[in-house]
């Protein structure tokens, strides 16, 4: 086996949350009020809604109360600027393994850059209607070429449903690692798409989520055409996803399968992740995916080609694969915390496959965060990835 070109990337991050919106004068129809100050029923439903991902951003300072105080709007985000160095000079302040060069290049070397693209703004309603309680998300970035807008979340919530475009439901949110990195770790199964999803989460702590997702299937085009490009391949069907939770205040474990329909064929895999609080300072978190034919839901092969490839009989077959994590998380004081990860993803080689298929890839992070003030953060983090092929 050859190992090729390796990545160092060293990122600093400065998170600001800010609001539009300022604090006024309660209106005829609607009044905008401190969430810091104000104890209302919708502003806990505000606060017990908020995303368990790292960058996610926290619930707006400010929000708006109709005067039957049944729906609540709110308007928040953040701005972050990144200061990165990435030795390979082909990355970006997301780390991907899987996409470190294969061969050297000698007129390409070191690359210091700034970037603002992580920044975030995002549009919440949520309220009490006549079948239970309402959720409508809209959250959007500014990754896309050249600062454009870029749709991270959209989607509605009602009782038990769920239908738009979120966090796939094999992933576990609360076992997600913080990174500056904002990929995260190259086994995670850190996936939005669009969705239909339906479940329960019960008193004694156990959830229980069914979903119908986006079935995107990509095939590595140089299998056929000898081309370096992605192949997006038509499916008929969604792909389904059942997860079973079970938490509790220090620890939590959940399992979450997946099902999908290949071309004339089903692909399959399990998740398994968990954290657990080791002492009041300390944490651990962990998942492992694996199976056959679902690239598509771990990180570094997610959209690469690595769901199905093509036999010499003209025959379709499912790439395996398997991801993985472990991060532990130290905190020094109520305002500053470190963390450790590392993560590892293989394929399984196939019968004569060629030499440029990825056999697996490491990613490792090292971090530490410091909240500056009440509503701003800072962020160090060194990380290490490698990649290395079948030849």
């Amino acid at each position: 086996m050859k190992k090729i070109d390796k990545g160092t990337l060293v990122a600093f991050i400065l998170l600001f949350a800010f609001t539009s919106l300022q604090k006024l004068e309660a209106q005829g129809r609607a009044r905008i009020m401190d969430t810091d100050t104000v104890t209302n029923s919708l502003i806990r439903q505000l606060r017990e809604k908020t995303s368990e991902i790292f960058h996610d951003p926290a619930p707006p300072r400010f929000v708006m109360i109709d005067k039957s105080e049944r729906f609540l709007f709110g308007m928040g985000g953040y701005a972050a600027c990144y200061t990165y160095y990435d030795g390979t000079g082909f990355l970006s302040r997301d780390m991907s393994a899987v996409l470190i060069p294969t061969e050297s290049y000698k007129l390409r070397g070191g690359r210091f850059n700034l970037d603002a693209s992580g920044s975030r703004l995002f549009f919440k309603l949520i309220g009490d209607t006549s079948i239970g309680k309402l959720e409508a998300y809209i959250e959007g970035g500014f990754s896309g070429e050249g600062y454009t807008f870029s749709l991270k979340h959209a989607y509605v919530e009602i009782r038990h449903l769920l239908i738009g475009h979120t966090w796939s439901n094999i992933m576990d949110l609360r076992a997600a690692p913080a990174t500056v990195d904002g990929a995260g770790p190259g086994g995670m199964n850190g996936l939005r798409q669009p969705q239909f999803r339906y479940g329960w989460r019960w008193t004694n702590g156990i959830s229980c989520f069914a979903s119908l997702e986006d079935p995107e299937v990509t095939m590595l085009k140089a299998l056929v055409t000898g081309t370096n490009d992605v192949h997006i391949m038509e499916q008929r069907f969604p792909d389904l996803i059942v997860s079973l939770g079970y938490e509790k205040p220090s620890w939590h474990l959940r399992l979450a399968g997946v099902l999908r329909f290949l071309e004339k064929q089903r692909g399959y895999g399990l998740a398994f992740s968990g954290n657990a609080s080791l002492t009041r300072r300390d944490e651990i978190k962990f998942q492992v995916t694996g199976g056959a034919g679902i690239g598509h839901y771990i990180q570094d092969l997610g959209g690469m080609g690595y769901d199905v490839y093509i036999q010499r009989d003209g025959s379709y077959d499912k790439f395996t694969a398997l991801g993985y994590y472990a991060a532990y998380e130290h905190h020094w004081s109520e305002k500053c915390f470190s963390g450790l990860v590392y993560s590892q993803v293989y394929v399984q080689p196939f019968e004569q496959a060629p030499g440029f298929i990825c056999h697996h890839t490491n990613y490792a992070a090292v971090n530490t965060f410091l909240d500056i003030y009440e509503h701003g953060q800072l962020g160090m983090e060194g990380v290490y990835g490698n990649r290395v092929n079948l030849d």
